[in-house]
């Protein structure tokens, strides 16, 4: 696990960089890979880039990774739903972005039956310090979502 640690921080240096983007993305699927999530990595489909996607208790879940400085806004939100919504039923989508979101970005990835959950560096940074496992990770969040309509919850209202 300090492994994954370490990478993720040395990624940070250069956060921002196209390359960074591909290594984060590498560096993701290998801590999945850590937790034993079924996954598919990156493929392109019908001329449309999948960041990959995870199955977790059953549901397939597309992935949307961002490495970038600056937060996902509702841009990028709404293309990733749109992509999520042309699957199967039972698809729902994660985002993973290392920069947050901005309150927009929540407002448009929230609301009935969401199928997106949005993570951030610090859902990524309670995994590696073995706070939690992706599964239970992604059981809480999407409990939450079931629960109020909003995609995002904060680690620190885990507890709430």
């Amino acid at each position: 696990m300090s492994s994954l640690e370490d990478r993720l921080r040395d990624l940070s240096g250069q956060l921002g960089t196209q390359q960074a983007g591909y290594d984060f993305q590498t560096w993701y699927y290998d801590m999945l890979d850590f937790f034993e999530v079924p996954t598919r990595r990156p493929y392109v489909i019908e001329g449309r880039q999948i960041d990959g996607s995870v199955t977790v208790q059953g549901t397939t879940y597309l992935n949307e990774l961002k490495f970038t400085t600056d937060q996902a806004g509702a841009p990028d939100v709404d293309v990733f739903y749109r992509k999520v919504q042309d699957k199967a039923d039972n698809t729902m989508g994660i985002m993973v972005s290392i920069s947050g979101y901005s309150s927009a970005a929540i407002d448009a990835a929230s609301g009935a039956r969401t199928p997106l959950l949005l993570l951030d560096h610090s859902h990524l940074y309670l995994l590696l310090t073995w706070g939690m496992t992706f599964i239970e990770l992604v059981d809480r969040v999407r409990r939450h979502a079931s629960q109020t309509s909003r995609a995002y919850l904060a680690v620190r209202d885990f507890n709430g």
